[in-house]
């Protein structure tokens, strides 16, 4: 891959692609590398990566196994590829830091022989943390005594298990510092979790999670900078817009624009895909509208109703769009049943239980109508590429109407053009082109 001069929106510099082999030593690779592809998802707890490898050396061979140890040769899964690459911009692009990322590999695919002499394939790879957590299982209590919150047992799971000083002098070998960053939660729990893996244990202290407001959306995923525990809600009220990126049409010239639009080549759409637009029926049925929870306590052998109604509830919802629904539904389309133990704390027959209520019995309804509001329309773009750019972000996206006749000259869609949550990310470097692959959810269109 070439370093060489900036030449365009989207040029790359690639710094470094050294495969590590389980033998410690370290093979510079970049010159051998036809496409990475790097991916970010908020529904993830770690980054992937993939290297498609044009060989000409055979290193399946050069990677010589162990014959007395019984240590076949070739990628045997202790391998990792360290990746360091950063965006070129004009003037002064050395000022952008290096994204530099350290992928553990887990498989070799798409092998093919393209000439004589040459194969190609691709190298998967995924964050070291997850060869760590996948074989291990958690059989342990949380909250002794008086209970703690759940966003103390995420740090504690995370120090132990993911983030480990193990992986830590990995990475500082590699010159990478991971952060983490956890966003605070509501209220005292106590859990015994029974031989889970680690990553299932994330995800169901994510879901049982209570924020101060009782709004909660708690998800676990990896971005460029580390690992983030954030309730969506309070995530994209403290986003910042960093980017606004515009998609003219082929017959929208530079003086049919806005006033104050600049058409910059890096901040311009290259392409966008509609994924998902707005699915009422699929809406009802998922429980935006109406809901309700039945909570069952079979001790005190009685039930509470919890309704949820969208039309009193909707304007507490942090959304990335101010635009809401206007439909009346009939009924519970959505019925969950669970069961509760609420009040058994301040009841003289069950306080010597010393439970700790849950609250998911008040919140469930609100969290499913929130996810099915705030992912309602889906849209992919891509942009030259920006290695500043993470899932969590907010983004400004303007798409111009295709017909600039009359009064409509140089007016946005509004159906399409506003505020987006970046949900996933994919960094792809080819040909020594560098795109950014975005897929972004919002709730409605602009008003």
């Amino acid at each position: 891959m070439s370093n060489k001069g900036y030449r365009f929106a989207g040029d790359v510099e690639i710094k470094s692609i050294n495969l590590v082999l389980s033998d410690g030593r370290s093979l510079d690779i970049s010159d051998m590398i036809l496409e990475v592809n790097i991916y970010q998802n908020m529904f993830e707890h770690y980054l992937r990566g993939n290297f498609v490898v044009e060989d000409a050396l055979n290193l399946n061979n050069i990677i010589k196994g162990n014959k007395e140890a019984g240590i076949a040769g070739g990628f045997n899964g202790g391998e990792y590829i360290i990746i360091s690459y950063r965006e070129r911009t004009d003037p002064g692009y050395k000022g952008i830091a290096y994204k530099q990322h350290m992928f553990a590999l887990y498989e070799t695919s798409n092998r093919r022989r393209i000439s004589e002499f040459n194969e190609s394939y691709m190298l998967s790879g995924i964050s070291a943390e997850a060869y760590q957590t996948i074989p291990q299982k958690i059989n342990k209590a949380y909250g002794r005594g008086s209970g703690s919150t759940i966003s103390k047992m995420i740090k504690s799971i995370v120090d132990e298990y993911v983030l480990t000083n193990d992986i830590k002098t990995i990475y500082r070998s590699a010159r990478i510092n991971k952060s983490l960053d956890i966003d605070e939660t509501s209220g005292l729990h106590k859990y015994i979790i029974p031989s889970l893996s680690i990553d299932g244990s994330i995800n169901f202290l994510a879901n049982e999670a209570n924020s101060i407001d009782h709004y909660p959306y708690y998800i676990f995923f990896e971005d460029s900078s580390g690992f983030k525990f954030k309730n969506v809600p309070q995530m994209i009220a403290d986003a910042p817009i960093d980017f606004t990126y515009t998609y003219f049409m082929s017959n929208v010239g530079e003086s049919d624009t806005k006033e104050g639009v600049v058409q910059d080549d890096q901040y311009k759409i290259i392409s966008y895909d509609i994924l998902k637009d707005d699915n009422i029926l699929s809406n009802v049925k998922g429980g935006l509208f109406k809901a309700k929870t039945i909570n069952l306590d079979i001790l005190k052998k009685n039930k509470k109703e919890v309704i949820f109604d969208y039309n009193k509830e909707s304007d507490n919802f942090q959304t990335v769009s101010d635009g809401k629904f206007a439909v009346e539904v009939v009924g519970d389309p959505v019925i969950n049943l669970i069961s509760s133990r609420t009040g058994h704390d301040n009841d003289v027959l069950f306080q010597k239980e010393t439970a700790l209520p849950k609250k998911t019995n008040t919140t469930l309804n609100r969290k499913l109508s929130y996810g099915k509001q705030l992912f309602n329309k889906i849209i992919q773009v891509s942009i030259p590429g920006n290695s500043s750019i993470n899932v969590g972000g907010l983004i400004d996206l303007e798409f111009f109407i295709h017909n600039n006749i009359g009064t409509d000259k140089g007016n946005l869609d509004k159906s399409l053009s506003g505020q987006y949550l970046i949900t996933k990310v994919r960094q792809k470097i080819t040909n020594d082109v560098f795109t950014t692959i975005l897929e972004c959810a919002r709730t409605t269109n602009s008003l």
